[in-house]
């Protein structure tokens, strides 16, 4: 006699997962657009893509994808800081169809909703998906590309292949490691069919004649990068040892995961790519010759400049998702061969639970401790807008400050030519500690020999949960700074009247 089952657990279907992704991702979206008190300098540099006499554009790559979004929004009337984070976290929910899809080639529809929901509650895409970056955008583009990639090697599907050609084009005209997808646009689009190749060729260069434009105009820029850490270029921060730069991001990349992601879903994620790469059929296949080549060319990419952010591990996070949601529907498979049926729903909800309250818990505390990012600067800009017109303003920061202020505001000669700063009597002068860390210093030099008033003061504390600002310059954007996450950073802001 077979005894029948007295708990048959209930699943939702693909349509019911959709709408409850859909409902977590804006309800822990939306309410949060405002959490952020300001913008990070490339988040303005966005923001003013389309107006370079408002904000000169320093030494950044931003390519036009990202800002062309914000400048529609705009031009519809609506606040473009605003609109700017809607559309972050807009792209950051549409990046969960390109997983869904890539992750139920894998596990049953279950897991890919948990893999989703570990995506939505990840600190790397909650936060950026609350400010104006181009990440999420580029992420949603990049991983649409590579499931399109896999659907074309496992189905021989040519209009997944033109889908593919779109996305991946989408992703290079937003960040420029876009264009490592070209290459395997290319093999796929000859190996699909003999037939008609030239004119696949055709397509695909028309497609990208956007990118390869806009990324011909940021060819040195983006070559600086890499001769930085290379130790090609000179000055008192030139890297002298590469080699050191290199092996020191080698380490980086491959522990800083364990953080950002949370030992649990790290390791869950190292686990599940041993199985994956192991696995036979069309899947594995493309798993090999297409996921694994692509993020093996990531990562190096990743070694050589000099510079060092959490948010540069981004495109990593839906690969080591799905490898541990596979890693983990493995375990459970395991369990329910020995486990009993209570047994198992106690380890399955238990780990399960686990892993998303630890993302939760994890995003949390960093929107907290880091929503006050260049708030200082922020606020003593806006205070900029209460004096008179004719104000002739001086800072250490323009493009922030520019814009906040929305006033003209000339950069401090000294700092771009050998000139000395001899300011005029009703000049204003705006120093930040974040750019002057010697602030006490400089304060002391105004008031003695300029007789400055201090007009205003802002401060702001951020705790780099996630790398973030730094009070000492010579750990901004570098590896050192992940030693300090939980030490508070104090900055401070001051508008001085210039009276002597």
């Amino acid at each position: 006699m077979i005894e029948s089952r007295l708990y048959k657990p209930r699943q939702l279907s693909p349509p019911q997962w959709f709408w409850f992704l859909a409902f977590m991702g804006l309800l822990t979206r939306l309410p949060f657009l405002r959490i952020f008190s300001a913008e990070t300098t490339d988040g303005v540099l966005c923001l003013t893509y389309f107006s370079p006499d408002l904000a000169p554009t320093p030494r950044f790559i931003i390519l036009p994808g990202y800002p062309a979004l914000l400048w529609v929004g705009q031009h519809l009337g609506m606040p473009d800081w605003l609109w700017g984070r809607l559309v972050s976290s807009l792209a950051g929910l549409l990046f969960l169809i390109p997983l869904w899809k890539l992750a139920r080639r894998w596990v049953p529809s279950e897991m890919a909703g948990i893999i989703c929901l570990m995506a939505l509650f990840s600190p790397l895409l909650w936060e950026w998906s609350l400010q104006v970056m181009p990440d999420t955008l580029f992420l949603a583009a990049f991983w649409w590309c590579l499931e399109r990639l896999v659907t074309v090697y496992v189905e021989k599907k040519p209009t997944a292949w033109w889908q593919a050609c779109l996305a991946g084009a989408v992703a290079a005209v937003t960040r420029p490691e876009g264009f490592i997808l070209l290459p395997w646009l290319l093999v796929s689009g000859v190996s699909l069919n003999r037939e008609g190749v030239w004119k696949k060729l055709g397509g695909l260069a028309l497609l990208w004649a956007g990118p390869l434009y806009f990324i011909s105009q940021k060819l040195m820029t983006l070559l600086y990068a890499y001769q930085e850490g290379m130790g090609f270029t000179q000055g008192a921060g030139r890297i002298r040892f590469p080699f050191v730069n290199f092996i020191d991001h080698f380490y980086t990349y491959l522990s800083q995961p364990l953080y950002v992601f949370t030992p649990l879903v790290f390791w869950f994620a190292v686990l599940g790519l041993a199985k994956m790469a192991r696995r036979s059929g069309p899947e594995g296949e493309a798993f090999r010759k297409i996921l694994l080549q692509v993020y093996v060319i990531v990562f190096i990419s990743r070694l050589i400049p000099a510079t060092y952010q959490d948010r540069h591990m981004m495109p990593f996070l839906p690969f080591l998702l799905l490898a541990a949601g596979y890693q983990l529907e493995s375990f459970f498979e395991s369990l329910e061969q020995h486990q009993g049926t209570v047994r198992l729903m106690f380890w399955k909800n238990g780990v399960l639970t686990l892993c998303l309250a630890w993302l939760a818990l994890f995003s949390s505390a960093a929107l907290i401790s880091e929503n006050d990012s260049f708030g200082d600067i922020k606020r003593s800009s806006e205070f900029l807008k209460t004096l008179p017109p004719d104000a002739r303003i001086y800072s250490d920061e323009v493009p922030k400050t520019q814009y906040w202020s929305g006033r003209k505001v000339e950069l401090m000669p000294y700092l771009y030519e050998n000139t000395q700063f001899n300011p005029k009597p009703g000049d204003i002068v705006v120093l930040h500690s974040f750019y002057v860390p010697r602030l006490s210093f400089v304060d002391r030099h105004l008031i003695d020999v300029h007789d400055a008033k201090v007009l205003h003061e802002e401060m702001s504390m951020v705790v780099p949960l996630l790398t973030d600002l730094m009070e000492d310059p010579e750990l901004q954007n570098r590896t050192m700074a992940t030693a300090f996450r939980f030490k508070p950073q104090f900055f401070r802001s001051r508008v001085y009247l210039i009276r002597k």
